[in-house]
């Protein structure tokens, strides 16, 4: 979240952003996502509900899918490389897609996931988009992180990304005819010995991406004030699980 953007203009220029980054860091994330990776076993819970052909939305190199081995799996992700790593890890099939604007059609799926993706999108699109897909009485069950996540990081750094709101997601899922069947909230620490470390972990699973881009200076300001800090930093990551069906 703190690599240096000049003002995203449009929300077409932001995905173009998201996709380059985590293209360029593929190969780091499968080994440097551990929150991602211990978020994504919150949903061994679910295996036996879910059946028939799934999606896993924002699916990386398969944290998710490969928790859910042996169902039948397509991975979404707007990176190609992380839909090839994705391929490679699983054996399952991907497609290089926006979740904002799925190339699938209408009532095709018998269930969707999604874990630690949909905070890079507009929700609201991606629900409309995630009920177009999904058969009637499908399951639909994803995590998110959600606000005050890295709060303490970013009492340091200044606030440089905004992450969804819970009362706004469930409104969004509301909104677009699902029924929330289980809702609950879990907070997952990290850790950095130094703002060095903290800066690497950031840009090695390809979460570097300034969304509340401020000047150059400010940017550049926070970006110096963090290489330099040589203390540890404790935050976390307030994570949002919901189930829900599609009516």
């Amino acid at each position: 979240m703190l690599t240096i953007y000049k003002n995203l203009v449009n929300r077409k220029q932001l995905q173009t952003i998201i996709k380059q980054t985590f293209s360029r860091h593929c190969k780091s994330y499968e080994y440097k996502a551990i929150v991602q990776k211990q978020v994504a076993l919150e949903f061994e819970k679910y295996r036996n509900l879910l059946s028939g052909n799934g999606i896993d939305l924002g699916c990386g190199t398969g944290f998710l899918s490969k928790v859910l081995n042996g169902k039948e799996l397509i991975g979404i992700d707007i990176s190609k490389k992380m839909a090839k790593e994705y391929i490679e890890n699983t054996g399952n099939k991907a497609i290089v897609a926006d979740i904002q604007k799925l190339p699938l059609k209408n009532s095709s799926f018998n269930f969707a996931v999604s874990s630690f993706a949909l905070h890079w999108t507009n929700i609201n699109d991606s629900f409309f988009e995630i009920n177009r897909i999904l058969k009637k009485d499908s399951y639909f069950i994803f995590s998110i992180p959600v606000e005050p996540s890295l709060e303490e990081f970013f009492l340091f750094i200044g606030k440089n990304f905004s992450f969804p709101i819970v009362q706004k997601v469930l409104k969004d899922l509301y909104f677009n005819n699902f029924k929330i069947l289980e809702i609950y909230e879990k907070q997952f620490p990290v850790y950095f010995d130094n703002g060095k470390e903290a800066l690497m972990f950031f840009k090695q699973t390809g979460t570097a991406i300034n969304k509340n881009a401020k000047t150059l200076k400010e940017k550049i300001n926070n970006y110096r004030k963090l290489i330099s800090y040589d203390k540890p930093i404790k935050t976390k990551f307030n994570m949002l699980f919901v189930k829900a069906i599609k009516n």
